[in-house]
């Protein structure tokens, strides 16, 4: 039992386990014989998401282990299954699986990717055809049949299942069923087999050594919880044959009770098993069971002693292992242990005892706990250290006074808030020395890449078994643990990696549901991301072609739901927030020049919409339609940039920058409604309101403002086309080589490439942000011109800036590397 614990704890597993609906048990029958172990998706492309970004299975992204579950999920890349899947480990020989997939057949299971369907290969069996196709260097096989499918890398997978619905055959574990319909149908569901347990982890860590080879348990069933992805979370029933043989057996009719024992083993301990059982008696039946004697005449030596605990633990130091024991009767205890005792020191004022039986607890508990031998032993307080050295006894004596025990670390204090407050038998274990241990049972290879993991974050892991109803529960978890941070400390919340480089800067937009931001970001095959505020991709949409600008948010049907508008050179698009088309607003375009322009007026979500083409432009209205009554549909000149809405007052003025270096401000008509006398040598910026005045930023470092009656004044910020210059109501940012001014206040700057100069205003306060593409580095300055705390940070491209899981908290987006991005939160 030692080594199924210690196993669970490296599954990482969880915290509550739920009644709930039963899972659709029409595919079951087909899962194949000799499955190890099965995995249940009930959306497969929200389950592959959410592996991507949690970070506790992504720790482990260099592993032989995640490589070859990632070369598997390869062969099935071609596959879009929309119902409940089976992914199924069929035992191979003595240490290998073969792989199946069973899932509903539909019309769009199978790629259209024609290399892939021209590659198949068929051939007959039973009046059935069987698909082969040649992946990398692994062969993948499937067939269709009636509403069902199945793939997998064995064609004799394949061909059982043939034989098996053609004779009416069913193989299924009663047990299995039973399990799988009563599973959490809304999560992926992972079913171990017991018989293939030890299996299963010689396979994935080749020199681990068992103590026995019988069966532990029948089935393991877990729910996986993936919601948080700083966290790993599994929740389940372990099941036994109920004949005593098993070691789970051990547990049968006993109670849960509180654990008090993991929190005083030393804080450098590398795992704890600890068993809590106030209930000597009926274990003490169970293990007469299991070793095939008669309850009546059964014996355990030094029984007075077994009565007298409440819990034992066996701790696994970096070094060596000892048993505590927590003695609810300390009389009793030392009664018990006066005959086999003797006093042959003292240690900080503690009497040290060597015992002759060298055996007794190993007697009492080694098909569970695995003790080992002990030759001394000592009292601190109520609890009793047993070790087979005196220095380790001394040692955890020493770590006891000193308080170095593991109710003062920070993993177990945290982890033990989330786990139940009553156990049968709780495992603890130290993630970073867990893999220092397990290092050393791997290849040299494979041993280094796990030492080189970085663990800071999830220092420890933790599981429970609950024997109650008849039952034993399984709770498990691992979760992100950051020290305590200080206020504006600002914490990378995800790396997100797209399929490709990135073709433009991420940005941020409302999400209507959460009241924080979605970040949307196209890469350069086209393809438009949408990643929420934990950098989990939602969805993916393959475009036409570049997005232009920035992508603008739109209520088509005032109901608070938002919708994305932009335009690529040739598509206008609108798209909701679940990635689906908005139509009529899926309209092809012959080459479209500016960023979409999307005009309010009243904010009555009437919304007018402006298509540039050239010097053409094109006005739709909410509908799609065009606008009949907008005039000005060819300008003197190709446009600079996308047109404006600006308003003063109650008057509104489109604004147009035309590259003849003419300003066109229109009314809503599309008719003149200032006149402008002079040009203007615009640079990329948009036009600016001050004061109920125009201002154009020209590239020459002039800053014009125009009034309503057309007089023009120009002031020179600064000679060159290097100045940057950006402004916000009352907010103004000006950027030179040299140093930056914000509001007048003049700022020095490090040497390095500036670009992407914002103010920004977010829960009513004004930002500035600009960033150094040289040295990569994101700054982001409040209105009075102070770097905010911590900055910069590192990034590659402009940020965007807003409240991100909610209206409450602050974050950013850039990019990170070439293919990624990085979300941060401001504390």
């Amino acid at each position: 039992m030692r080594k199924i614990a210690l196993a669970f704890g490296f599954l990482l597993l969880l915290l509550n386990c739920e009644q709930a609906p039963s899972t659709s048990t029409n595919l079951i029958h087909l899962i194949p014989q000799k499955s190890a172990a099965i995995v249940r998706i009930p959306d497969w492309e929200d389950f592959e998401a959410s592996l991507q970004v949690n970070e506790p299975i992504n720790l482990l992204k260099e592993t032989q282990l995640h490589q070859s579950l990632s070369a598997y999920a390869a062969l099935f890349q071609h596959f879009e299954p929309q119902d409940d899947t089976y992914l199924s480990f069929v035992a191979l020989g003595d240490d290998d699986f073969d792989l199946a997939l069973i899932t509903k057949n539909h019309p769009k299971l199978i790629s259209k990717d024609s290399s892939f369907n021209q590659q198949a290969q068929t051939y007959d069996y039973e009046g059935t055809t069987i698909n082969s196709v040649a992946i990398n260097d692994d062969y993948l096989h499937f067939f269709s049949k009636d509403a069902f499918f199945i793939a997998s890398t064995s064609k004799l997978v394949l061909e059982n299942a043939i034989l098996q619905n053609n004779t009416g055959r069913d193989p299924i574990d009663a047990s299995l069923e039973q399990m799988i319909k009563t599973s959490n149908s809304s999560s992926p569901n992972l079913y171990i087999k017991g018989s293939y347990y030890k299996r299963i982890l010689k396979h994935t860590i080749p020199q681990l050594k068992f103590q026995s080879s019988q069966t532990p348990f029948n089935w393991l069933a877990l729910d996986i919880d993936l919601d948080n992805k700083d966290a790993l979370n599994f929740s389940g029933v372990l099941t036994s044959s109920q004949d005593g043989n098993q070691t789970l057996d051990l547990l049968n009719g006993l109670k849960p009770a509180s654990s008090k024992l993991p929190a005083v083993a030393p804080a450098q301990s590398r795992a704890v098993v600890s068993f809590s059982n106030p209930d000597w008696e009926t274990y003490k039946e169970n293990l007469a069971a299991k070793r095939n004697a008669s309850a009546k005449e059964f014996t355990v030596a030094n029984e007075a002693f077994f009565k007298s605990i409440d819990e034992v633990a066996v701790v696994y130091t970096q070094t060596d292992q000892l048993l505590l024991a927590n003695s609810g009767n300390v009389s009793a205890s030392e009664l018990a242990l006066a005959p086999i005792s003797t006093e042959i020191e003292r240690f900080r004022d503690l009497p040290i005892y060597q015992v002759s039986d060298s055996t007794f607890l190993e007697e009492a508990y080694k098909e569970l706990l695995n003790p080992g031998i002990t030759h001394y032993y000592g009292f601190v307080e109520n609890h009793l250290v047993f070790t087979n050295t005196l220095t380790h006894l001394k040692d955890f004596i020493a770590n006891y006074q000193n308080d170095a025990t593991l109710k003062n670390t920070v993993g177990f204090s945290e982890l033990s808030k989330k786990m139940s407050d009553a156990s049968t038998l709780s495992y603890y274990g130290n993630t970073e020395i867990l893999s220092g241990y397990i290092s050393e049972k791997l290849s040299k290879k494979q041993g280094k890449i796990l030492n080189q993991i970085d663990f800071t974050d999830y220092p420890a892991v933790m599981l429970q078994l609950v024997q109650a109803d008849d039952f034993t529960y399984v709770n498990a978890l691992t979760h992100k643990i950051s020290a305590k941070t200080e206020a504006s400390q600002i914490v990378q919340v995800a790396s997100v990696t797209l399929d490709k480089d990135l073709l433009n800067a991420p940005q941020m937009l409302h999400n209507y549901r959460t009241k924080g931001q979605n970040i949307l970001v196209q890469d350069i095959s086209n393809t438009l991301y949408h990643i929420n505020a934990s950098g989990k991709i939602e969805w993916k949409k393959e475009l036409d072609g570049p997005i232009l600008g920035e992508i603008q948010q739109v209520d088509l049907y005032k109901n608070g739901r938002l919708q994305y508008a932009f335009t690529t050179p040739s598509h206008f698009y609108i798209i909701a927030s679940d990635g689906t088309i908005v139509q009529p607003f899926d309209k092809d375009y012959s080459e479209i020049t500016q960023p979409l322009a999307v005009f309010d007026y009243d904010r009555s979500r009437d919304y007018r919409f402006i298509i540039a083409q050239g010097s053409a432009l094109t006005m739709l209205d909410r509908e799609g339609k065009k606008v009949k009554g907008f005039t000005y549909t060819q300008a003197p000149s190709t446009l600079k940039n996308a047109p404006q809405h600006i308003r003063f007052g109650t008057k509104d003025y489109i604004v147009i920058q035309l590259e003849n270096g003419q300003l066109e401000i229109l009314n809503r008509r599309g008719e003149t409604r200032i006149k402008t006398t002079e040009t203007f040598a615009f640079s990329d910026q948009p036009v600016f309101e001050k004061a109920n005045n125009f201002l154009v930023f020209e590239k020459n470092g002039t800053l014009s403002s125009i009034s309503q009656s057309g007089k023009i004044t120009r002031k020179q910020l600064q000679s060159g086309s290097d100045t940057q210059y950006d402004r916000l109501q009352k907010t103004e940012a000006i950027l030179t080589p040299e140093q930056l001014s914000i509001n007048n206040k003049k700022i020095t700057i490090d040497l390095g490439i500036y670009k992407g100069l914002q103010v920004l205003k977010v829960k009513n306060a004004y930002y500035v942000t600009l960033t150094d593409l040289q040295n990569n580095k994101v700054y982001v300055y409040g209105s009075d011109g102070n770097l905010l705390p911590n900055f910069p940070v590192y990034g590659a491209s402009e940020l965007d800036f807003g409240s991100l899981n909610s209206a409450t908290d602050l974050g950013f987006v850039t990019k990170g590397e070439p293919d990624s991005i990085i979300i941060y939160q401001i504390n």
